[in-house]
């Protein structure tokens, strides 16, 4: 066996990471000359791996040949053959590390940069500070972006709740998330509630002076001959008209029936809705009583002749009830797209027995598409008479204000022989357009 016995003197070896205060140099490896008298050439050669040596690292060869810096990773920059370099502000910790065996003064070579100074910057002003949201803006600032109005998939698609396997069980919390996302829909329909505006100043607009003549041709009309026809082709003679237009008369069911027909018909007309299922419906003044007397089966055949029967009905916008109760008329007005119900009472009536009395034509109607606690009924407020006989007025006058967007407040009682006189005439122009269109050149709507 042969021994090799090695003292501290013979074999010495540098601990990882730690180097001698006073490391040799290796003439091969790095100039001999201090840092401040390296000449400038030889500086750059160090950037080729030249460094400091470690203690009992030796060299049996030739030194390498020297070897200049390659420029052709700096090209010089020519008009229209290279871009422009992008000068990139890197923090310590992202640059590259120099070379291992470096002097601690050394500083690395700078870099040649050709891009051109950057221009001036503009003063930034305080409304740029805040974020631009495209969906803000008014809507001719779309027309400016390349491909127009931005659309966004929450808006276009809705996901659908998939089905729960055959094999598998609701979890138990799954009924009180039910109650409570149906609580905040709920919620949030009675808060959205019908947007409706009130007209400045006066908001009913005046007859035409050549229509009064003609509805006081009509009032002398002979019995038996008719003076109008409503809009579902019933003839209409001087006793019914004369129900509207004598003061302190109890509208008869022709003048409310046809007048509904009126206001539908232009409702459909403004909606485009003149074919397929109608969005806009108006039952006539036998409805109610037939639904409170006989229930749903009295009623059963009424919304499918009307092509809104059964599911469809979930499609409606709007639909008009008026109630004959007592002696007086009162409006109910049924959004099922919605599922809201409002009640308007010319007498200050809150209309929670109506609400029960629709809410069964509803359960019936739907079946299990009904959901009671999706239905409410909204809190709505009504002008008041001041008599006991222009209840139908108020009737078709709140119709009328709902269907156009405005606050059934707006008119009052003074308003009420021009409102006879209104609605006779409308009814003899078989619909609200010509003279009688609500909204005029100006864009402003009236009653």
């Amino acid at each position: 066996m042969l021994t090799v016995n090695l003292t501290a003197d013979e074999f010495s070896l540098p601990m990882p990471g730690a180097f001698p205060s006073s490391p040799i140099l290796s003439p091969r490896l790095a100039p001999s000359e201090p840092d401040n008298e390296i000449p400038t050439e030889q500086l750059d050669r160090m950037d080729l791996g030249y460094g400091i040596a470690p203690p009992g690292f030796t060299t049996d060869h030739e030194p390498y040949p020297y070897r200049p810096p390659r420029t052709d990773l700096y090209p010089q920059p020519q008009m229209g053959r290279f871009p422009p370099v992008l000068r990139t502000e890197l923090g310590s910790y992202l640059h590259p590390r120099g070379p291992k065996y470096a002097t601690p003064n050394r500083q690395p070579p700078a870099m040649p940069i050709f891009a051109p100074p950057p221009p001036p910057q503009q003063p930034i002003q305080a409304e740029e500070l805040l974020i631009d949201d495209p969906w803000t803006r008014k809507s001719t600032e779309f027309e400016k972006l390349p491909f127009g109005r931005p659309l966004s998939s929450v808006r276009l698609f809705t996901p659908t709740k998939a089905p729960l396997p055959a094999n598998r069980t609701p979890p138990i919390l799954t009924p009180e998330f039910e109650r409570r996302e149906k609580a905040r829909q709920l919620q949030e329909r009675e808060q959205r509630g019908p947007t409706r505006v009130r007209p400045h100043g006066d908001s009913v607009r005046a007859v035409p002076i050549e229509w009064i003549s003609r509805v006081s041709m009509a009032m002398q009309a002979a019995q038996g001959v008719p003076v109008a026809k409503s809009l579902l082709g019933d003839d209409l003679y001087q006793k019914d008209i004369a129900t509207c237009l004598k003061p302190l008369a109890w509208l008869n069911d022709e003048i409310i029936n046809s007048y509904l027909t009126v206001i539908i018909d232009y409702l459909r007309q403004a909606t485009g809705n003149t074919n397929g299922t109608p969005h806009f419906h108006a039952f006539n003044s036998f409805f109610y009583s037939a639904l409170r007397d006989k229930g749903y089966q009295g009623v059963r055949r009424w919304a499918s002749r009307a092509k809104i029967g059964g599911e469809k009905l979930l499609d409606v916008d709007t639909v008009f009830v008026p109630v004959h109760q007592s002696s007086h008329w009162t409006l109910v007005v049924v959004r099922p797209v919605d599922r809201t119900v409002e009640y308007f009472d010319s007498l200050g009536g809150r209309g929670q027995r109506q609400f029960e009395v629709i809410k069964e034509w509803l359960r019936g109607e739907l079946g299990s598409k009904f959901d009671e606690e999706e239905w409410s009924l909204l809190p709505s407020s009504s002008s008041y008479q001041d008599n006991g006989s222009d209840c139908g007025v108020f009737l078709l006058t709140n119709a009328k204000a709902v269907a156009l967007g405005l606050e059934p407040t707006c008119f009052q009682a003074c308003h009420t022989m021009l409102l006879r006189r209104k609605i006779v005439a409308e009814i003899m122009n078989n619909g609200l357009h010509g003279e009688f269109n609500p909204i005029d050149k100006m864009g402003v709507t009236l009653l």
